[in-house]
């Protein structure tokens, strides 16, 4: 089975599709070829938003049978270190039967705004300036008209950036058919850097599959016997509920200063389901339907329609003090419409509240906004002067990592960060091992668990993490990958040769960012908030952290994950693997190791 990259130098509108079977082989698609394109064409120390940065939107063997994910790779601009983020929906599915099963990898900078489209083997760069402007919505219904008009065509799949992608904001994300979003590490200021406004896609093939009648029995095998065990979260989505988390001190109040507040208890999902659910949307493969999209007339500043994600919700609520979902239900949106991360911004927006609680910073200085707790019209304002990089938000713009650089010290100690990544939807002090996994996360603390094995497998797969626990229920997950891959390209992979995809594809993730400057012992750690304040959830037990009992765990961590103690991986893995390229950048950067 050969693996197609289509591949657009943006400068000088070049094209060209090449075999690069080789190293899906070796690093399947996903996240880990994503990391492998950014070592080979990404020099080190490269501008994030410079024209060196590569944009690899990425998918692998099993993407648009099972696989939903797309992974989109660059070095981030937020990070300054490796970035990946990843969105579901139907766009990887569509590169499938485009034809390039191993994804788009886009380089240099286009001279004007342009958008991409392609359509089977027509690729082309087309004029973008009547997009450019226009929030993701907008510029997405815009789009589908232009292409039904011209092509009597309604099924092409689009992806766009808002404002703060063409302003090049660090959290900027990008934006796939109204509710889903490739948000994190700001791969949509990456996009924007190339004067990129939108992909459109469509694909009319059909995959050349080596064992179909495998794949189809897989299929029936586990719709019969997972038994929608996932019904709880096809009711609420992925959205789940968020009073349940603050029972259990799973989340922050008021920018992680306290653990619980009667505020939590107006974040009712059954308010959700009830006023504002629409309907259940699926990706490929998946029993669940968690995408919940909602639709409200009369929020208090306008009509919205968008859909409430843990991932988008968990950063605003209390942490914020923004009382129940008929606010989120219009913030929401609001954040996804102008192209920013709801996730990372929300953190800089609550550091900024806290900031001007203490006294740190004044009106004045905020551009004449009251940034108060739970003040939406005041949020809102602070939204839009950062995605549109005006006044203050062309400094907050640059994200947790830079723009404290140019606070004053005392603002930058309540920036709640993990190498430059706003932590928000989780609270660390609610379980040590999750405060170790969500630290452990070379690229940044995303999620807790991301960096696991299991959890990069999936990556590799490109399948949505919440179909893991139901996959290895039905079939063991190393020997789902195992079979999945012999279906779809006829290989006949050991359990060994399963693991050592594994290892090499978080290796190589962690490579990267080891070469751009990541020290893992110095920077896989939490702010100091979460171990020197104690949390009370809502019945008064305390959570802590203890510093001591965190290196501990995070050494074992390391041990469990086939690094050293310091969290870098051993040289003889590393030639094991067929990695031993990497061995002289790390040594130049680490001054030797082991």
């Amino acid at each position: 089975m050969r693996f197609n990259l289509l591949e657009i130098n943006l400068s000088t509108g070049e094209r060209k599709v090449a075999d690069v079977t080789q190293d899906i082989r070796q690093y399947l698609g996903g996240r880990g070829y994503g990391a492998k394109l950014m070592w080979d064409r990404v020099p080190q120390g490269a501008d994030p938003l410079g024209e060196e940065n590569i944009l690899y939107v990425g998918i692998g063997p099993i993407t648009g049978f099972v696989g939903a994910v797309t992974s989109i790779n660059a070095k981030s601009p937020l990070t300054l270190r490796g970035g990946t983020s990843h969105v579901n929906g139907h766009f990887g599915s569509e590169l499938t039967y485009a034809g390039y099963n191993a994804g788009i990898l886009l380089t240099g900078k286009s001279p004007k705004p342009v958008y991409l489209y392609i359509k089977n083997d027509t690729v082309e760069i087309r004029d973008a300036q009547h997009l450019w402007g226009k929030p993701n919505l907008t510029a997405q219904q815009v789009l589908h008209h232009e292409l039904r008009k011209d092509l009597d065509d309604q099924n092409f799949r689009i992806m766009t950036i808002g404002p703060a992608g063409e302003h090049t904001v660090r959290n900027a994300g990008i934006s796939h058919e109204f509710y889903h979003f490739a948000a994190r590490l700001g791969m949509g200021a990456v996009m924007g850097s190339k004067n990129l406004k939108a992909i459109a896609l469509r694909g009319t093939k059909s995959p050349d599959y080596v064992h179909p009648r495998e794949l189809f029995e897989m299929v029936t095998k586990f719709h019969r016997e997972s038994a929608l065990k996932k019904a709880e979260d096809r009711r609420w989505g992925h959205n789940l509920s968020v009073s349940g988390r603050y029972y259990n001190t799973t989340e922050g109040v008021k920018n992680k200063q306290l653990g619980w507040d009667p505020i939590c208890d107006l974040s009712n999902p059954l308010v959700l389901e009830q006023q504002y659910k629409l309907w259940n949307d699926s990706c490929s493969y998946c029993h669940t339907g968690c995408k919940v999209p909602s639709f409200r007339r009369h929020p208090p500043l306008g009509p919205t329609a968008g859909e409430l994600r843990h991932d988008n919700a968990g950063g605003w609520d209390a942490n914020v003090m923004l009382p129940g979902y008929d606010i989120q239900v219009y913030l929401t949106p609001y954040v996804d419409e102008l192209g920013l991360d709801s996730e990372d911004v929300s953190g800089v927006v609550a550091w900024m509240m806290e900031c001007y609680q203490r006294g740190l910073i004044s009106k004045e200085e905020l551009d004449g906004i009251d940034l108060t707790w739970g003040n939406l019209p005041s949020i809102c304002k602070l939204l839009k002067k950062i995605a549109y990089r005006e006044g203050i938000g062309n400094i907050l713009a640059d994200g947790l990592k830079l723009a404290p650089l140019k606070m004053n010290k005392e603002m930058a100690k309540y920036a709640i960060t993990g190498k430059g990544v706003a932590i928000t939807s989780y609270e660390p002090r609610g379980s040590m091992q999750d405060a170790v996994d969500l630290a452990v996360v070379p690229v940044g603390e995303l999620h807790a668990g991301r960096g696991t094995p299991k959890r990069v497998a999936c990556g590799l797969l490109t399948i949505c993490a919440f179909l893991r626990n139901h996959l290895q229920q039905v079939f063991g997950l190393d020997k789902f990958a195992r079979d999945m891959l012999h279906g779809t390209c006829g290989w006949d992979v050991s359990q060994e040769e399963w693991l050592d995809i594994v290892r090499r594809g978080a290796y190589m993730e962690r490579c990267y960012c080891i070469r751009e400057g990541y020290v893992p012992v110095k920077d896989d750690v939490l702010p100091a908030r979460f171990f020197e304040e104690t949390l009370y959830n809502k019945y008064g037990n305390p959570k802590t952290l203890k510093r001591n009992e965190f290196l501990e765990r995070r050494e074992k961590t390391y041990l469990s994950f086939e690094l050293n103690r310091n969290g870098i991986p051993p040289k003889e893995n590393l030639k094991k693997l067929g990695m031993d390229f990497v061995i002289p950048a790390l040594d130049k950067t680490l001054g030797g190791w082991e």
